[in-house]
């Protein structure tokens, strides 16, 4: 017979697993994958500490925790991240957006003044499109283009697009850079790897 683990078992054992494969902090990321495969928020971690956890609970999260533990990133195995406010959808399909990217966007919201004719905006490698759905939602009047040399990012950012009511709102183009592109736009953004 096995003997079960408490929810705090598991989180220390877990932080330690990450320490020992040096995944930037540990503890969180444990807290995430954890808070993931019961469904719960991390405060409900904190508030069910003593509770033990059964195998059927156990199972999905040891894959997540071997999966982290080589390197996956956090975001893709959640498969969200938080972007300017919303909540994007993530795999591996596209890159995390950097926190430098979300950086770029602030000051462009900001600087609104820089939209000043029609308001045609192209991201260039839109990945899972955070930049250009997340200019679609500061800029409502603008027409924003997104587009990335990858058929499956795209599809990525489409389903973004979806879930965040902007599939009207914004196009999808296959395009190398700017290659495939003829129209002229205000404002040109790319922030690529």
């Amino acid at each position: 017979m096995t003997k079960t683990k408490s929810l705090l078992e598991v989180l220390q054992s877990t932080t330690a697993y990450f320490t020992k494969h040096k995944i930037e902090n540990p503890r969180l990321n444990a807290e995430h994958l954890l808070a993931h495969a019961l469904g719960r928020t991390r405060m409900d971690l904190y508030l069910e500490f003593e509770r033990p956890l059964n195998d059927a609970e156990l199972v999905p999260l040891r894959d997540l925790v071997k999966r982290r533990g080589q390197g996956e990133p956090l975001q893709h195995l959640l498969g969200t991240v938080e972007f300017c406010g919303h909540t994007f959808a993530i795999d591996k399909r596209a890159m995390v957006p950097r926190p430098e990217t979300e950086e770029l966007v602030e000051l462009l919201i900001a600087d609104s003044g820089l939209l000043i004719g029609d308001g045609k905006i192209v991201d260039v490698g839109t990945g899972s499109g955070v930049i250009a759905l997340s200019l679609a939602k500061a800029f409502p009047e603008s027409q924003i283009l997104a587009v990335d040399i990858s058929e499956d990012a795209l599809a990525l950012a489409r389903e973004n697009a979806e879930r965040l009511g902007l599939s009207e709102r914004v196009r999808f183009q296959e395009s190398d850079l700017l290659e495939n592109l003829s129209e002229r736009f205000e404002l040109i953004v790319a922030n690529l790897p």
